[in-house]
């Protein structure tokens, strides 16, 4: 389970480390902070089911986008 916005000391860290950027929780935009995993991953079976990358080359060093992940039928 993550949650990290709902850790008080956490998002104060990272505001002080910040300076001039507003760390918000999720919430704010309307996504309970219990939910962005669930989502990230749906996000991510989406994008592979429908045959599009989910990778940033510039991050992840890969040579190019890639679709990540595979559906295996029953």
């Amino acid at each position: 389970m993550g949650g990290g916005a709902l850790n008080g000391e956490l998002m104060r860290r990272l505001q002080a480390h910040l300076p001039g950027t507003s760390v918000l929780s999720t919430e704010t935009a309307g996504l309970p902070p219990l939910q962005v995993e669930a989502v990230a991953f749906a996000w991510l079976a989406r994008q592979t089911s429908l045959g599009r990358s989910s990778n940033l080359p510039a991050v992840t060093g890969a040579r190019g986008p890639r679709v990540l992940g595979a559906i295996y039928p029953a």
